[in-house]
């Protein structure tokens, strides 16, 4: 019988103290990635508005296994690229800020890839969140790549560019009808002058950076692991100790 206590004891501790133990996957936004593996870019904008999105300054490589950028995978939903043997609707988009079009600035088409898989235009949701998947293989060159985004419409605006899904998307604000028998009461208008705001330069598009490396093993998927709230971590706690006397007073 005390066997059975402290065995019973012991389990509830490793219950407890499992998800502390046990690393939460899924975490991006670390900026590095091993060979192979897939990751999330989200854009960050307006709600229901196309942007262009693409890995930027990598003009240079020549897309052949080993000096290819990642490739954003085809069929995604919100996610449009053009198609390989043209027209480039998306890629002849000019850069805000020189530099060309968006297809001079990504890697040259190889015998293998198409240049058109290093660009894409995701429109946002309601929340104004696009999420687009790139992946990697053996063929991905090891080095830091950067990907931005552009408003074709508006090539002035700040677009954020971040690794990962965002973990808490905001629910848009519904105006309420007001009551019929609200009155509202209109305060004088002010003479006093208000000095002007100066205009201030629009930031260049925010950069996600990616530093891709060569696997030492096969990628492991892992499962995350909910937290446990304070209270039944206590909970846990107290009854495993509980088990394990009882255990060794019954010894």
């Amino acid at each position: 019988m005390p066997g059975k206590y402290i065995f019973a004891g012991t389990i509830l501790l490793l219950t407890l103290l499992l998800p502390i133990l046990v690393p939460v996957a899924g975490a991006q936004g670390s900026g590095s990635l091993i060979r192979g593996n897939t990751f999330t870019v989200t854009v960050v904008g307006n709600l229901r508005t196309p942007y262009d999105i693409w890995l930027k300054g990598t003009h240079s490589m020549s897309g052949e296994p080993g000096d290819q950028p990642p490739i954003i995978v085809p069929g995604q939903v919100d996610v449009v690229q053009d198609p390989p043997g043209g027209p480039y609707v998306i890629g002849s988009t000019h850069i805000n800020g020189g530099g060309g079009t968006i297809l001079d600035d990504v890697a040259l088409t190889s015998s293998v890839v198409s240049a058109t898989s290093y660009y894409a235009e995701v429109t946002t949701d309601l929340s104004g969140y696009g999420v687009v998947l790139f992946r990697t293989s053996s063929a991905t060159a090891i080095q830091q790549f950067h990907i931005v985004a552009q408003n074709p419409a508006d090539p002035n605006e700040d677009v954020q560019v971040v690794l990962g899904v965002p973990s808490r998307v905001p629910t848009p604000m519904m105006p309420l009808p007001l009551p019929t028998t609200m009155h509202t009461t209109l305060m004088p208008a002010t003479t006093t002058p208000v000095p002007g705001t100066p205009v201030q330069p629009t930031p260049a598009p925010t950069p996600v950076t990616l530093q891709t490396g060569t696997p030492t093993q096969n990628p492991v998927q892992e499962t995350p692991v909910a937290k446990i709230p304070i209270p039944d971590f206590i909970t846990i706690a107290a009854a495993g100790i509980g088990i394990l006397w009882v255990g060794r007073k019954r010894e």
